[in-house]
C-alpha cells in the first residue's frame, strides 16, 4: 500500500471547500478536545497527489496530540497551517485512505512545507507519532475519539503520469 515517497515529497498548498472559519475559530481549552461544529472539507496538494479530508459537524480533534509539556516545542493548536497539519493527520488516522506510514510521512511534509518547521523538527514529530499505532484506525470502545466513527472521509488521489 506504500504510496508516498518521503524524499521528494513536497506539499504545494491547500484549499478549503468548506470550514476554514470553523478551524480558525477553535479556542484552546483544558480538555484539549475540539468539537468542530461545521463540516470541514479540506484539500492538501502535493507533488505526488491530493488528499481530501471531509468531516461532518461534531467531529472532534485534539490539535497536536500529546501532553502539554511539549507545547513549547509544537503548540497544541498553533497557526492555521499547524491546525491544518494536526487536523489532516487526525482525519487520515480515522479515514484510512493512506497507510499508517504514509499518514506520518505526509504529516512530516505538511509540517515542513505548510507550517514551515525545520526539517529536523518535522522529523522528530514524525518519529514521535510513529512510535505507536494505537491512535490509527477505528477507535476502541471507550476512547474519547470513538464519537468520530462515521464522521470523516479521506481520499488520496495520486498524481498520474500524462499519457
Amino acid at each position: 500500500m506504500k504510496q508516498l515517497h518521503k524524499h521528494g515529497l513536497k506539499v504545494i498548498g491547500y484549499d478549503f471547500v468548506a470550514g476554514r472559519s470553523c478551524l480558525e475559530s477553535v479556542m484552546e481549552n483544558d480538555d484539549r478536545r475540539y468539537p468542530l461544529n461545521d463540516e470541514i472539507n479540506l484539500m492538501i496538494y502535493t507533488n505526488q497527489g491530493t488528499l481530501t479530508v471531509v468531516t461532518s459537524p461534531g467531529f472532534i480533534f485534539d490539535g497536536r496530540s500529546g501532553p502539554k509539556i511539549v507545547d513549547w516545542y509544537a503548540p497544541n493548536l498553533g497557526t492555521l497551517e499547524e491546525r491544518i497539519c494536526w487536523f489532516a493527520h487526525d482525519g487520515n488516522g480515522y479515514g484510512l485512505d493512506l497507510s499508517f506510514e504514509d499518514t506520518n510521512i505526509l504529516l512530516f511534509a505538511m509540517l515542513r512545507d505548510l507550517a514551515r518547521y525545520r526539517k529536523s523538527k518535522a522529523e522528530v514529530i514524525q518519529l514521535a507519532v510513529s512510535l505507536s499505532r494505537s491512535w490509527y484506525g477505528e477507535p476502541k470502545e471507550g476512547d474519547w475519539c470513538r464519537a468520530n466513527v462515521g464522521k470523516v472521509r479521506t481520499v488520496w488521489m495520486p498524481k498520474t503520469e500524462a499519457a
